[in-house]
């Protein structure tokens, strides 16, 4: 994973989208417990559910009861304070948004300036689970990284490719996590993917039955089983983050 400088961005916080073009690739497990595994080891982190069509964050933290959230501080209806909420278990600071079968839109003024707020936050770390797909050009300058999750079937990785092109034309840093990988000799390769894909292939996790298990009992799968496969990987990713933005800040 390369280095991303902050060269007039402010060294805080360091916002990182998690992104996939399809739905359904494992996307906000690895943004829960990429969250969690940073605020583990020191920093403050706040996790974002920015999905407008599917938010589910909050399911996998036990907070499904969350009455607003990111669509509050998008519509201007809340300061970002009053939206964060606190997942006991790990202290991770959480911005959920309410379970609904309502999509709802996001204006580009309003996006931008719900992301100009979180990049005034005092966390050391943003991570924003997304909705599947683009996003405007503007957010470009938001944000120091986007991890592209994908699995190992060609339509994920197809339209993973696709995201990457884009990201790529606008100058936006990313990286591949591969999710979901069980060496079957009908998966794309890893080899094919390092051929293929415009960027670096960050992180490979398994397919784990402790990923299911963890969304069953709302607990995320590095506090239910450190030792597991899948949570090695997201360990993994995280000491990456680590070397790129330094040392929590001691208070």
């Amino acid at each position: 994973m390369k280095s991303v400088s902050n060269e007039g961005m402010g060294n805080w916080p360091y916002i990182i989208r998690i992104s996939a073009q399809k739905g359904g690739v494992g996307k906000t497990t690895i943004a829960v417990n990429l969250a969690v595994s940073l605020k583990l080891r020191g920093y403050s982190v706040l996790l974002v559910d920015a999905d407008s069509s599917n938010p589910s964050v909050g399911l996998h933290l036990g907070l499904e009861d969350s009455t607003s959230g990111f669509v509050s501080l998008l519509k201007g209806k809340a300061k970002l304070e009053y939206i964060v909420m606190t997942h006991g278990p790990s202290g991770l600071a959480v911005i959920c948004n309410p379970i609904s079968m309502v999509a709802f839109a996001m204006k580009e003024k309003e996006e931008e300036n719900a992301y100009n707020e979180l990049k005034k936050s005092n966390y050391e770390i943003v991570i924003v689970d997304t909705q599947p797909g683009y996003f405007p050009d503007f957010i470009t300058k938001k944000i120091n990284q986007t991890i592209v999750v994908t699995n190992p079937d060609m339509p994920s990785y197809m339209s993973a490719v696709r995201l990457s092109e884009y990201f790529s034309k606008m100058g936006v840093p990313h990286e591949l996590f591969v999710n979901r990988v069980n060496n079957k000799k009908y998966e794309i390769s890893i080899k094919e993917m390092e051929g293929t894909y415009e960027g670096e292939i960050a992180e490979i996790a398994p397919e784990d039955e402790i990923v299911p298990m963890s969304i069953a009992s709302k607990i995320p799968a590095c506090m239910l089983n450190p030792k597991a496969k899948f949570c090695r990987s997201i360990f993994d990713l995280a000491d990456k983050i680590s070397a790129i933005v330094g040392s929590p800040i001691e208070i």
